[in-house]
């Protein structure tokens, strides 16, 4: 297993909080969701280490934006803040334990409340263990974290609270914490993930973050509690865009550097031009001018205090499903057109692509935020913002969730929670909550006019070619036109392929050898070397009839040999 690399996660926290330092963000862009809280999470910075994009996004999401909800009953909690806004104390969040995950509400980390009014925090067993914030003395600062318990006060449980936690000063861990550091994520640049225990930790009375009683509904406490997690569920899926646009950058300059001899004349052919090349890196640029404001569209509606909290949630679920599932089918594209290279990390895509695919899970699982949201659209609980166009994707949607209507009304006779609801409908919700996504995305980037009337139509196009048969059934088309018209719509877009790279402003931020010549020459030559010794007289060393690797094989062929001998013996002894 590959074991974290101590000096390059410390490289990471060095740049979090340069950037933090940097960045001017302030506690009001956190706690009121303006906008510089969520360009962050759409700008090229994020694909430059990902790893730092993590670290921040805990920092002032998770940590400080669930402290900054207290602050106006609790004044003597700014100190602290002021620390984590300067980043002289990383903040981390620990919510989920091995053993609860999306069940976290029966979490079983206890924090119970002491004759003196402080807190014993306590790790039962190892099911209990946090699971899997960051917690090593990696980091260079102190660790502040929320964690979450459940409090027990005079032998009652008053559900779970969170907790200001100090976890570690800045080369060591507190006494009564201990973490156990994860392996390395393959493929992704590290972090020092941890599972994370509490060995009776005492905290003070000030630790607690509300009131040490239970609440009268401890479910809508508890969605109060966690409120920055469905912000985390919105945030953590806007790089999606950078990374699309980076990696289109990346692709679409080397394939048009690398070139293929002509069979007709033997003049080299840049492979760009071959539609097999050109096609997936013009999907991958639609993608991220939709994506692009689809997310704008998002964040509008999700600071809509008039918009109820379940609608800004679905709408923040449906977001993430679509440019999650859209951006990993992509991103395996971009990989494979840069070949051997793109394998490899230099290339950069297959990191990003790794390191998006935790956040498909971080903040909730968008699989599971599918089929809560289409259970409680398909229970009538609410409705997600309706089509504001005709268009052939609205026809789609309204199609595929009708469809599913019908299934339910024909086999679901005991509610969502039956083994026909479990059979039937779970595994369509993700295409039904993408369905929506791609009906959204259309809509906002139409409204926005972001993006040319060619790039819109293959848009389109690429969003039918998720679903086809629907379009055959429903719409008239044959599976020819389908493919003919999507391959047109490439086509037309095509030579608008240098100007949309250009508008990606990847250049900058792009750091991949492949991108030129001369970068991959130098790449080359600071790549270790292994050498075998010069043959001095080649000649000669031919008629001794055997070289040095050759002598070696024959040793080992000795060797083997008589280990098969030994191995003989052995066997008929046992006989014996």
């Amino acid at each position: 297993m590959a074991q974290p690399d101590p000096g390059q996660i410390r490289l990471s926290y060095d740049r979090a909080r340069a950037i933090c330092q940097q960045s001017g963000m302030t506690l009001q862009d956190i706690a009121e969701l303006r906008p510089r809280f969520w360009d962050f999470h759409r700008h090229l910075v994020t694909t430059l280490d990902t790893a730092t994009t993590t670290i921040l996004t805990m920092h002032w999401n998770l940590c400080i934006g669930t402290i900054a909800s207290f602050l106006p009953r609790r004044p003597d909690l700014l100190p602290l803040v002021e620390d984590l806004l300067a980043f002289k104390a990383t903040g981390e969040y620990m919510l989920t334990e091995i053993g609860h995950g999306l069940d976290a509400r029966n979490l079983e980390t206890t924090a119970t409340l002491m004759d003196d009014g402080s807190f014993d925090l306590h790790t039962p067993h190892q099911g209990a263990a946090k699971a899997m914030p960051p917690n090593s003395p990696w980091a260079g600062v102190p660790r502040i974290c929320i964690v979450f318990a459940k409090l027990v006060a005079n032998d009652i449980d008053c559900g779970v609270k969170p907790f200001i936690v100090k976890v570690a000063e800045a080369n060591e861990l507190c006494p009564g914490v201990k973490c156990q550091m994860l392996p390395k994520r393959s493929g992704a640049r590290g972090l020092d993930h941890a599972l994370t225990t509490f060995n009776h930790l005492r905290l003070g009375s000030e630790a607690l973050l509300g009131v040490a009683k239970p609440a009268e509904n401890r479910r809508l406490d508890f969605i109060k509690q966690i409120s920055r997690v469905t912000v985390g569920t919105l945030a953590l899926s806007l790089p999606t865009i950078p990374v699309l646009k980076q990696s289109a950058f990346i692709a679409g300059t080397y394939s048009c550097l690398r070139s293929v001899t002509n069979a007709k004349d033997g003049s080299l052919m840049p492979i760009i031009g071959f539609s097999t090349q050109h096609r997936p890196i013009l999907q991958c640029l639609v993608q991220a001018q939709a994506f692009d404001a689809f997310a704008t569209f998002a964040i509008d509606l999700f600071r809509d205090p008039t918009i109820s909290m379940e609608v800004r949630h679905g709408v923040a679920a449906t977001f993430k499903a679509t440019t999650n599932g859209d951006t990993q089918k992509t991103l395996s594209e971009m990989v494979d057109r840069c070949g051997w290279r793109g394998l490899f990390g230099f290339s950069r895509i297959f990191e990003l692509a790794l390191a998006l695919k935790g956040n498909s899970i971080a903040e909730g699982d968008y699989s599971v935020l599918c089929i809560r949201l289409v259970s409680e659209v398909l229970l009538g609980r609410y409705a997600l913002p309706a089509a504001s166009m005709n268009s052939i994707l609205a026809r789609h949607e309204a199609g595929v969730w009708r469809e599913a209507r019908e299934m339910v009304a024909s086999h679901c006779m005991d509610g969502h929670r039956d083994e026909a609801f479990n059979t039937y409908i779970l595994p369509r919700c993700r295409a039904l909550v993408e369905a929506t996504g791609h009906r959204m995305a259309y809509e906002a980037a139409h409204e926005s006019k972001s993006m040319t009337p060619e790039a819109m139509d293959f848009f389109e196009s690429v969003c039918m070619m998720s679903d086809p048969s629907w379009y055959c059934e429903h719409e008239g088309w044959t599976r020819q036109k389908l493919f003919g018209h999507d391959a047109k719509a490439a086509q037309v877009l095509f030579p608008q392929l240098s100007n949309m790279l250009t508008q990606t402003q990847a250049a900058r931020w792009a750091s991949a050898p492949i991108l030129s010549g001369s970068s991959w020459n130098g790449f080359v030559d600071r790549l270790e070397v292994f050498e075998g010794p010069a043959q001095a007289n080649p000649s000669k060393q031919e008629d001794k009839g055997v070289n040095k690797g050759y002598q070696v094989y024959l040793r080992q062929s000795k060797l083997i040999r008589v280990v098969k001998l030994k191995v003989i013996k052995f066997y008929k002894l046992l006989e014996l």
